[in-house]
């Protein structure tokens, strides 16, 4: 449920399903929003934000010897 609100969808999107009414799909998110602590949809995408994304933009990849990993292959033999 919560990857759908990432992915900017609205109640009625989600409602795919046709066992799954609109009244569920808010029932869930509010179920979502207490675990995480919000009200809202937009709090949602930025306390996940906050607690999975950034923390991995503060301590970028390292390489073994400790520089910034590129994901290219250092110069050398092969």
């Amino acid at each position: 449920m919560a990857q759908h609100v990432l992915l900017g969808r609205s109640t009625g999107e989600i409602t795919t399903r046709p066992d799954m009414s609109g009244c569920t799909v808010q029932d869930h998110l509010k179920e979502i929003f207490d675990k995480v602590g919000v009200r809202s949809r937009p709090e949602l995408v930025a306390e996940l934000f906050l607690r999975h994304h950034l923390p991995r933009l503060a301590r970028p990849p390292q390489a073994t010897d400790g520089r910034p990993f590129s994901g290219e292959r250092p110069p050398g033999p092969a």
